[in-house]
């Protein structure tokens, strides 16, 4: 009989790699942690983003802006609010339209950030710094099953093939990652075939 104790390992514990699809080639690439510059406590991590097969690197998330604000029209002295589609560089002025009588006039603006989306595989599972889809992901039924890295895979092998899984007592059972599996990773039913996905996975 197969043994598995909850070792209260949580998500944040697989962070150091993350392998993902690249937006580019679309060949495996990986997200990672490395310490971040200039930190004076020495454990602040960033997390960067590589391709060996592309090439294509990035330090930090890609951001878009949308512009914002309400005003008192010029020409009909009607107050109204705005909003912009997404754009690629923070503004200072924006131009738009009065939506009572369309008079176009530029005001400086506000703006805020969003983190750029993913323009592809839409509905599939995303890492959380530069939004793309991971690597390690197959759809089970309704569901999507997926893994950071091959430490994760392990992790989750070893909960999966287990006849008897035993909670940890000592810590807050609640907040580890094999409590907050969904259901469909914890019957029985669907052992083998995510076992199977799994091992595939390894290879």
């Amino acid at each position: 009989m197969e043994r598995f104790q909850d070792e209260n390992k949580w998500l944040g514990n697989f962070y150091n790699e993350i392998f993902v699809k690249c937006p580019k080639c679309e060949s495996r690439a990986i997200v990672k942690s490395i310490p971040k510059k200039n930190c004076e406590c020495g454990k602040c991590i960033t997390m960067t983003f590589e391709c060996k097969h592309c090439f294509c690197k990035m330090d930090e998330p890609i951001y878009q802006y949308v512009a914002y604000g309400k005003e008192y029209c010029n020409n009909c002295f009607e107050k109204f609010e705005y909003k912009s589609q997404l754009l690629k560089e923070k503004p200072l002025m924006y131009k738009t339209k009065c939506p009572n009588c369309n008079f176009q006039e530029e005001w400086k603006t506000k703006a805020y950030r969003v983190r750029k989306e993913s323009k592809q595989d839409d509905g599939l599972v995303k890492e959380c710094w530069y939004n793309l889809p991971l690597w390690f992901q197959k759809e089970v039924g309704d569901n999507i099953f997926w893994a950071y890295n091959q430490d994760h895979i392990d992790y989750l092998e070893r909960y999966i093939q287990a006849d008897l899984r035993e909670r940890n007592s000592k810590v807050n059972y609640s907040s580890s990652l094999v409590a907050r599996l969904p259901q469909f990773v914890k019957v029985a039913k669907n052992r083998e075939k995510l076992l199977k996905i799994l091992r595939k996975w390894k290879e």
